[in-house]
């Protein structure tokens, strides 16, 4: 049965209670869906009606604002709606690729199995943001490490060595001179470094949001040599994921690739998914369109095209997610492996410049009082 992107379920008057909850509580994270689809899933199993089961589980959670919008899906249903349709209610907490699988579940008849994929797609994200903080705990602490003990230096050490260098700057190193004026800006002017810093902050953060800040960042990732290795292999594998599970439901091929379109976090892989469904909606194979990619690997583009050739797409995508996971997971430890030298190595020039620059001065004053 065809899937309408366009179509939105009918609203109906929501509880007062709930309706002043929805602007307030905590932002809803993904470990919260993934909760309620999991305890879900599990209800519907065992035989407990749809809305009971949404119902208890809203009870369950400690989100107030979750709660309200799972107790409106709780009115929906019992009105006789879907399930799909009281999820399309809350677009902000459930992507079109949840609720389309959603839907496909119920229409096929395998709602339990529509879950079960949706939870699989949202642990697998939840598993690489995971590992990408993790990777980059430890160069974010050295950094700001350093920042503050440049800062410690400059306003708390600096000084006080200062009174030895005056009048002595013939024979300081450039370093010492350059920590010194720094110093003074520092100690002097700390208004307007604050200021300066404010101001960058909120220019970088204005620039990352804009549209061209944006799509900088998403050409950055998958052009970058080293990041780009993980970013394409991201983008392909979360691609895959999800046109796997939305064909295994039986969802069009067309549909399944509107779907992935808006799925995509990348513009450019966004766009690239556009060719795809566009070059379907011509008549074109779906292999075809990967050969324009060259960011996906030869490999995998060839076992596509047999994918498609012998019409097991779903089972050939399922095969080169867990190869893509294999490929993350071994990228993220390289990744790790090289951040902490350079991280040290950081920290080293860090220290190395403040020696040169108070240490050092200091035997050349020795050397030249002696």
């Amino acid at each position: 049965m065809p899937i309408d992107l366009n179509t939105s379920p009918k609203k109906t008057a929501e509880k007062p209670s709930a309706k002043r909850s929805f602007s307030s509580g905590k932002a809803i994270k993904s470990k919260d869906i993934v909760f309620f689809l999991t305890q879900l899933s599990m209800m519907l199993e065992v035989g407990i009606s749809l809305s009971n089961a949404v119902s208890t589980i809203a009870n369950q959670t400690g989100n107030f604002k979750f709660k309200a919008a799972l107790l409106s899906m709780v009115d929906h249903i019992e009105e006789g709606n879907q399930l799909s349709d009281a999820m399309a209610i809350h677009p902000k907490i459930f992507k079109p690729v949840h609720i389309n699988i959603i839907r496909s579940g119920e229409t096929g008849g395998i709602l339990n199995q529509a879950l079960d994929n949706i939870i699989e797609i949202q642990e697998k994200n939840q598993g690489v943001m995971s590992q990408l903080k993790t990777a980059l705990v430890y160069p974010s602490v050295l950094c700001v490490l350093a920042i503050l003990v440049t800062i410690f230096v400059l306003v708390g050490i600096l000084p006080k060595f200062m009174a030895f260098f005056e009048g002595k700057t013939d024979i300081l190193p450039l370093t010492t001179q350059a920590l010194m004026g720094a110093s003074l800006i520092l100690r002097n002017y700390w208004w307007a470094c604050l200021i300066g810093v404010s101001a960058a902050v909120a220019l970088g953060i204005y620039y990352l949001k804009s549209d061209v800040g944006k799509s900088h960042i998403d050409w950055l990732l998958i052009n970058t040599p080293v990041v780009a290795k993980i970013a394409n292999n991201v983008y392909t594998n979360l691609f895959l994921r999800i046109m796997g599970n939305m064909l295994s439901s039986n969802i069009p091929l067309s549909e399944a690739l509107a779907i992935a379109e808006k799925s995509m976090t990348n513009r450019y892989y966004r766009r690239f998914v556009k060719t795809l469904h566009d070059n379907i909606e011509k008549g074109s194979s779906f292999a075809a369109g990967f050969l324009s990619n060259s960011h996906i690997q030869n490999s995998v583009k060839q076992m596509i095209f047999v994918g498609e050739e012998v019409g097991k797409l779903p089972a050939v995508m399922a095969r080169l997610v867990k190869f893509y996971d294999m490929e993350i997971q071994q990228n993220f430890k390289k990744i790790t492996s090289l951040i902490e030298p350079v991280a040290l190595i950081f920290m080293g020039v860090v220290v190395w410049i403040i020696v040169s620059a108070v240490i050092l001065p200091m035997f050349r004053l020795a050397g030249a009082i002696h």
